[in-house]
């Protein structure tokens, strides 16, 4: 019933078709091999366990990096919103959000975005804050300078309040951020983010870029 009724949701309106279903792990491995599907909606709990959905998504992206991965969430819990992104998801979705906002979550991956909203990009902010600070520099060209500014930025902080913590004017920090993202290929804020939390680059982006990132701010 559920997977009719998702089906249905996602059809309503939209371009996506739905070419199958499964309700666990191994249903799911096979159906992703034999169908090799653009995207693939992932719920955290199947048949075969409460978070059956989040233990296959590695062994999915591995089988097929092609498929864009989408995971389901019952709710909204910072841990199962970090570690989605973490094992290769390329979206997040709760299901208390409306059919209207999943098509939309769907369509924006399936044009090679990251689709997360305000909520969860506060949890990925604040699991980046958790961890040790990354060495950049061992694995870019970035100055010390340089790295300082990515740290801060990915820790949360406006483009101000880095000026402020390192003496820097805005101007400066705005030219540095503009040197971090040319490194480490990507294209603004939440990017950085993801990609100090150590997200893989997406094998079919364009240059080894991490994709845009969308989200929507929840009413």
């Amino acid at each position: 019933m559920d997977c009719q009724l998702l089906t249905d949701a996602i059809q309503r309106k939209s371009r996506i078709r739905v070419i199958a279903c499964a309700t666990s792990s191994a249903e799911l491995i096979s159906v992703v091999r034999e169908n090799q599907p653009d995207l693939a909606l992932v719920s955290t709990k199947l048949q075969d366990g409460a978070f059956a959905g989040l233990l296959a998504l590695q062994e999915l992206r591995a089988l097929q990096p092609q498929s864009r991965v989408i995971m389901l969430l019952d709710e909204d819990k910072a841990e199962l919103v970090v570690e989605a992104f973490r094992h290769g998801a390329r979206g997040v979705f709760c299901r208390t959000g409306k059919s209207g906002q999943l098509r939309k979550c769907l369509q924006t991956v399936h044009d090679g975005q990251i689709w997360a909203n305000a909520s969860q990009l506060e949890h990925i902010v604040g699991a980046v804050m958790q961890v040790p600070t990354p060495k950049l520099s061992e694995t870019t060209l970035l100055t010390k300078r340089e790295e300082e500014v990515a740290r801060l930025v990915a820790a949360g902080l406006s483009n101000r309040q880095v000026a402020e913590k390192l003496g820097l004017s805005r101007h400066t920090v705005k030219n540095y951020l503009g040197r971090v993202f040319e490194e480490l290929g990507v294209s603004n804020r939440t990017e950085l983010v993801l990609c100090i939390l150590g997200q893989t680059r997406s094998p079919d982006a364009e240059n080894n870029r991490i994709p845009a990132v969308a989200y929507k701010v929840s009413a």
